[in-house]
């Protein structure tokens, strides 16, 4: 009996084989339900699972396992029946052993087991699903196996959702063009971080223009596989206790910032993944972002609802997206104008979802309130919490999505706008770092740096008042358009905030005063009470600025470029210094640079002259002296060079002058004026030596010697007649008197005419002024000239008498002799030759009384000392000597009119004063103040005089 009911079984099972290779499932559906007992369900699903063609549609058997899970088999409608072949007439020991040799699979598969599914229908369902993936792939045949069954077991909505659903979504439905689609097997190996990568890497690949996929994939194929993350965890903790008997090894986890309620959900992997996106293109994690609304929003196909998410942390996994999405900001070093503005749009949205009070628009001037950002919370932030692998610890002060994080985030963002306006791009992570733990020393270079960025191309003050607000907003964050006194609420924050306001203000004048703006700094610096910026400090840097412009400049005329902007900032801040020795010397040198611009001027090597050589130059006068060189006739304009040269004395230029910075006594102030005086008589007196040096390489004498003896004098102000006066020594004078004294022109005219006579007079006089000028060392050389141009003189003289004598000896002897003068028509009688005799006899007495006064007679030495003296007095103090003058003594006159009346001859004139005088005169000048009280020589101030 045994061993008929083995043949039984074993002939219902072979049928059974048959009927399920021949799916003739309705057959089979009637022999499940006559044999029940044979046919139990683990043996009815083992038959299915091994010899049913994969290729069958699931809703033909759909119905089937749904009775056996509900314990009966209904025979089907006989309409449904089809014919089936006959049994096989096998033997009961055939039978038995062909059933023997049945090799059905088992129903369940090792990773289900790990993963906790304990039911014989899911394990079936799920190892069908796979054999169908293998055999046809067609994932349309496993989601119609598995749909009618997701209420049976949770494990089977929890592979279906985490599993088919992004399989299908991911190689079906959004990119059925892409090879290298995952098998059902394959795609549930995927875990951790490469999984997110794998899954969002063809959302980043999109080859047509327009917007990634991403927040896409993550809502309707990455939200849906981590819905099954806890499954796969249990799968590997079961797999590492099988590894290891002893311990199970700490998993390395996907990040070390992950708490193990992140670990068990995966959503930190998707995180990681948005912060490292943010280094590529910051963009696409924007439009992610935006896109997306955090672990809560998954799109599961209608299978799973709100109440049934099992992830019991969404709250914490919503604040770790919102901290995700700050820490992109801050990540990212990425700029432009439309980043500027997707983060702002990302800190408002995270502000919102979080329940946090958004922060204002991205606008010029509703800024976050300081005052919502306390200052241990800012004590809190380090440089560590700026490094990419600790944005995303959740003890992370700067990107925990709190007020205070959003506040500070949406101020360094406007900072950021701020700084583009400005010319100036700055990442967030950059503005950041600057702000928060930037060093003084940076700040003030950034400060510098964003000035020079500054539009300074514009003279629009409206544009500038604005720039000046925005670097002073930058500077402290609490700052209003106001500029009220800063309030003690909130942090003191600010992207230049370890620079001084007077510093900031000092290079935000620059600014404006290099842009032009004249009347707004001005108006903004230069006011009745306590400006921005101390007088002292205003006054070093409106002079400062101004030049700089000078010295750039490339033309000296004040009407251009550089000058004309120095020349405008003097004159705008002028008025506001009126006391100002600094406004006068810049004003005088700008002067003497635009009159300087009129002549052609090289320096050497060809170098054309600017503006900026005259402050170079260590000796700027001598500018001048080159000007002379390199302009014919420019001596001709002396005037003009001399208020060059006083200019620059004026500018501070010149010799070092005696100033009194600080208070000083009324005869010490008069004595650094009469300093001043001082120095610009001698650069007068120079620029004059110059004029008459050039003359004279000009073959001009006559204008030289007109310098000489109208415009040179001893350097003493001819109003001071004080004794204690202190007199500079004077070695232009008599060098300029000597120079012109040797000069020999190179003319062809008669050697006996009045002009020569005249200009050999001229030098003599000149020779004459040189030694009365000159110190004793130097009198040698010029009396050696002297010398020589007085026998030269009187060579002359002797030549002209001769030459005279000569002719009235011709004269004379055409009235005697037989050839009568042209005109005479007889010869003259005796008595008319005695009348001519008598009237030349007095004339010829009158020149040998002439010569005989011109004989050097034997002179004593007080003689000689008395007429140096008297010379002296003359030529020194003339304006004394005049006043002094008696009306008996009117018709003598000064050494510049000796040649004068020397060179004129006739009677009723004034004698020549003879040349060997006026050497007297030189060579015993030095002893007229020596021995004067032993002639009794007047002092300079004495009225009156001797005849």
């Amino acid at each position: 009996m045994a061993g008929s009911d083995g043949a039984v079984k074993a002939r219902v099972l072979l049928k059974a084989v048959e009927l399920a290779i021949s799916a003739e499932l309705p057959s089979l559906q009637q022999l499940v339900a006559r044999e029940p007992d044979i046919l139990s369900l683990e043996l009815f699903l083992r038959i299915l699972l091994t010899y049913l063609p994969e290729s069958t549609d699931p809703t033909l058997y759909i119905d089937l396992l749904q009775q056996l899970v509900r314990g009966t088999a209904h025979e089907p409608p006989r309409s449904t029946l089809r014919p089936v072949p006959p049994e096989r007439d096998w033997s009961d020991e055939e039978a038995c052993h062909q059933a023997r040799q049945l090799h059905l699979l088992p129903i369940a598969e090792e990773q289900d087991l790990q993963g906790g599914c304990t039911d014989q229908l899911s394990l079936f369902l799920l190892h069908r699903a796979r054999r169908i993936d293998v055999e046809t792939g067609s994932i349309h045949q496993i989601q119609q196996l598995l749909e009618p069954f997701v209420d049976h077991d949770p494990y089977i909505r929890t592979w279906l959702v985490s599993n088919v659903l992004p399989l299908r979504r991911l190689d079906y439905e959004y990119y059925p063009q892409n090879e290298g689609a995952y098998t059902l097997e394959a795609f549930e190996k995927l875990e951790g971080r490469p999984a997110i990568d794998a899954l969002l890497a063809r959302s980043l690949q999109n080859p047509s223009p327009g917007p990634i996929q991403a927040s896409r994939d993550i809502r309707a194929v990455v939200g849906p596989w981590i819905y099954g993350a806890s499954t796969r965890k249990r799968r590997r903790t079961h797999r590492d206790r099988r590894r290891s008997s002893v311990t199970v090894p700490e998993r390395v986890k996907s990040s070390p910032m992950q708490t193990d309620n992140d670990a068990r959900t995966g959503w930190p992997d998707v995180n990681g993944w948005i912060m490292d996106l943010a280094l590529r293109n910051f963009s696409w994690v924007a439009e992610t972002i935006e896109g997306w609304h955090g672990p809560s929003d998954v799109d599961y196909d209608g299978y799973i609802n709100d109440l049934e998410q099992n992830d019991s942390n969404l709250e914490e996994t919503n604040e770790h997206y919102a901290q995700a999405g700050l820490a992109a900001i801050y990540a990212t070093t990425e700029f432009s104008p439309s980043a500027l503005e997707q983060s702002y749009s990302i800190v408002q949205k995270l502000a919102r979802q979080s329940g946090l009070q958004p922060p204002p628009g991205l606008d010029d001037y509703q800024w976050e309130d300081v005052s919502s950002i306390p200052q241990d919370y800012i004590d809190q932030i380090t440089e560590l919490h700026l490094l990419h692998n600790t944005l995303l610890k959740p003890d992370n002060p700067l990107t925990i999505c709190t007020q205070a994080s959003v506040a500070l985030a949406s101020l360094i963002l406007n900072s950021s706008l701020f700084l583009h306006k400005l010319g100036r791009t700055l990442s967030c992570r950059d503005v950041s770092a600057l702000a928060l733990f930037g060093k003084p020393e940076a700040h003030a270079q950034e400060a510098r740096t964003l000035l020079q960025k500054a539009p300074a191309g514009t003279r629009d003050e409206v544009a500038w008042a604005e720039v000046r607000h925005s670097v002073l907003k930058l500077r402290d964050w609490r700052y209003d358009t106001s500029e009220r006194p800063l309030q003690n609420a909130g942090a003191r924050l600010g992207l230049l905030c370890r620079v001084k306001r007077e510093d900031v203000e000092v290079e935000l004048l620059k600014a404006i005063l290099g842009a032009s703006c004249y009347d707004l700094a001005v108006h903004i610096y230069c006011l009745p009470d306590e400006g921005p910026i101390p007088a002292d400090t205003l006054e070093k840097t409106v002079l400062g600025v101004a030049m700089s412009s000078y010295d750039g400049a490339s033309n000296g005329n004040r009407t251009r470029g550089g000058i004309r902007k120095a020349s405008e900032i003097v004159a705008a801040f002028k008025s506001h210094f009126p006391a100002s020795q600094s406004f006068g010397e810049a004003n005088a040198l700008i002067a003497a640079t635009h009159a300087m611009s009129f002549y052609s001027l090289t320096l050497q090597h060809g170098v054309p002259f600017q503006p900026v050589s005259v402050r170079t130059t260590k000796d700027p006068s001598s500018l001048i002296g080159k000007i002379l060189e390199q302009n014919p006739r420019s001596y001709t304009k002396l005037d003009d060079l001399i208020e060059i040269g006083q200019n620059l004395v004026r500018a501070g230029l010149g010799p070092k002058q005696s100033q009194h910075k600080t208070s000083t006594s009324e005869p010490q102030a008069k004595a650094s004026i009469q300093t001043l005086d001082q120095q610009l008589l001698k650069s007068s007196s120079r620029i004059t030596s110059m004029a008459i040096e050039a003359a004279l390489s000009e073959n001009d004498f006559d204008t030289a010697y007109s310098y000489i003896i109208n415009r040179l004098s001893p350097t003493t102000s001819a109003n001071d007649t004080s004794p204690s006066s202190p007199t500079p020594e004077d070695d232009i004078s008599w060098r300029a008197a000597f120079l012109a004294g040797q000069f020999s022109p190179s003319t062809t005219q008669s050697i006996t005419s009045p002009s020569s006579l005249r200009r050999l007079e001229q030098r003599l006089e000149l020779l004459s002024l040189a030694l009365i000028l000159a110190p004793s060392s130097h009198l040698p050389k010029i009396l050696t000239v002297w010398r020589a141009v007085e026998a030269d003189l009187t060579a002359l003289l002797a030549r002209e008498a001769a030459e005279e004598d000569s002719w009235n000896a011709r004269a004379d002897r055409g009235l005697t002799g037989s050839t009568t003068l042209p005109g005479g028509f007889s010869s003259p009688s005796m008595a008319e030759l005695d009348k001519v005799s008598n009237q030349q006899r007095p004339r010829r007495q009158s020149r040998a009384t002439a010569a005989a006064a011109n004989e050097e007679a034997p002179m004593g030495l007080f003689d000689v000392a008395r007429g140096a003296a008297q010379a002296f007095r003359k030529n020194a103090f003339p304006l004394n000597a005049a006043a002094a003058a008696s009306p008996t003594r009117a018709k003598e006159r000064p050494l510049s009119m000796v040649s004068d009346e020397g060179g004129s001859g006739g009677e009723g004139k004034a004698e020549r004063v003879r040349k060997r005088d006026l050497v007297a005169n030189a060579v015993t000048g030095g002893l007229a103040s020596g021995i004067g009280w032993v002639i009794g020589a007047p002092s300079p101030t004495t009225t009156g005089g001797r005849s």
